[in-house]
């Protein structure tokens, strides 16, 4: 199990839908026109599949990959059409050859090490055709010294999930904070309790990852100046980057 094992169904119930309704008019305007129609597309680090439901309704081909089994088996129920895959990107190669990729919900950030992010971009690189685009999100360090990961509170008949102890390492640019969950299940309450960490990548060192990848003409797009409201767009970037 990982971590969003215990998390996926709090993520499919409250977020999954909530970001990608604000963050996928900014692909369509963005990535999308750069895709070609009914194009296979990858979506990397796919979490719960609404994302890859958006793009199949579109008519395009979609296999999604991520590390967590949970997370993947809701995908296969949000996204009937699409293939999903348990996967490691870092380590493992991507299947076939696409003509996109996409990464959303700066899932990118949950890369730990630089090396491993360099190598994310590497496997990615290599399951595209050239001349592909690669879109993605990341936070940037604003993100981290404003409302990331602050105290949070869900409380419903049966379930229950907090935020606590959020804190932001600025020498070692790494973030964390404690995510503890209660659900009633079958009559007791089980109690899941997960420590969600990110990095904090400057925009050079991703660009300059993204081009030992295999990848150039990298443009980058701040989600307040696209139209994200709210604390959903502080320090976030979209990148869109070409295969080499």
């Amino acid at each position: 199990m990982t971590p969003y094992d215990e998390f996926a169904w709090f993520y499919n119930r409250y977020w999954n839908e909530e970001f990608h309704t604000l963050a996928f008019p900014i692909l369509e305007r963005i990535w999308l026109p750069r895709v070609p129609p009914k194009a296979h597309v990858l979506d990397l680090c796919c979490g719960a599949g609404y994302l890859a439901r958006l793009l199949t309704d579109r008519g395009f081909c979609v296999t999604g990959i991520d590390l967590s089994e949970e997370m993947i088996r809701y995908a296969r129920i949000n996204a009937p059409e699409a293939h999903f895959l348990v996967g490691d990107a870092v380590s493992l190669p991507l299947p076939g050859t696409f003509d996109a990729a996409v990464s959303t919900f700066d899932s990118l950030n949950h890369v730990l090490e630089p090396r491993d992010l360099k190598a994310v971009f590497r496997n990615t690189a290599a399951a595209l055709t050239p001349g592909a685009h690669f879109a993605f999100d990341m936070l940037l360090e604003e993100a981290y010294q404003t409302h990331w990961g602050e105290q949070f509170a869900l409380v419903r008949d049966d379930h229950v999930l907090t935020i606590t102890g959020a804190r932001y390492h600025f020498r070692k640019r790494l973030a964390e904070c404690t995510v503890t969950m209660f659900r009633l299940l079958d009559g007791c309450w089980r109690r899941s309790d997960v420590v969600i960490r990110e990095r904090c990548y400057t925009a050079a060192e991703i660009e300059a990852a993204l081009h030992a990848g295999g990848f150039h003409q990298i443009v980058c797009y701040s989600a307040g100046d696209m139209g994200m409201g709210g604390e959903l767009a502080e320090g976030r970037t979209f990148f869109v980057a070409v295969r080499a």
